[in-house]
């Protein structure tokens, strides 16, 4: 639906988020963590419209803490959830951040630019944008999902047939 690479800032969240309300109509659900921006952003663009939530993921401190490497490479174990009703009526058994949290594990499993001790690793933010983009199209018009059958693209009729690589760019270059 919407996408935005960049630093997570106020600017950059408030872009995103007016980009999500001009994109979806109606009443909306969103579950956001505790990121400030978030909630006044998130207000000012769909609050007539909106039933938000945050959840904010406890963690326990490490017991071993020789040394710095337990922080660079393990994440503390999770504790709890802390759950915040923000603005309208959100359906409890919907407030959640798994999705997203699944989206972005894809973005970085599937490209190695994030991967911090990589060769792919992007030291200039214009490749990492252009590297992106190149992902999120590949991944709606060019991977069939097993839950859909289909790709994305093809299930929402922005295409009837499942686009190869090749496809992708010419209609990418094709200006």
């Amino acid at each position: 639906m919407s996408y935005l690479t960049g630093k997570r800032n106020y600017s950059n969240t408030d872009d995103f988020v007016a980009d999500v309300a001009e994109r979806i109509v109606g009443r909306i659900q969103i579950t956001t963590d505790s990121y400030r921006p978030y909630q006044s952003t998130v207000r000012r663009h769909l609050l007539e419209r909106l039933d938000f939530a945050t959840m904010q993921k406890l963690y326990a401190m490490p017991f071993d803490t020789k040394g710095e490497a337990w922080r660079r490479y393990s994440q503390p174990r999770c504790t709890g959830v802390k759950v915040r009703i923000q603005a309208g009526a959100p359906r409890q058994d919907r407030i959640n951040t798994s999705f997203v949290e699944r989206s972005n594990l894809t973005v970085r499993h599937f490209n190695k630019r994030f991967a911090r001790l990589g060769l792919g690793w992007s030291r200039k933010l214009e490749n990492h944008k252009h590297a992106i983009s190149l992902f999120i199209a590949a991944y709606n018009f060019c991977k069939v999902h097993s839950t859909l059958g289909c790709t994305p693209a093809v299930g929402l009729r922005l295409t009837n047939v499942t686009w190869t690589i090749e496809k992708l760019i010419e209609e990418a270059t094709h200006s």
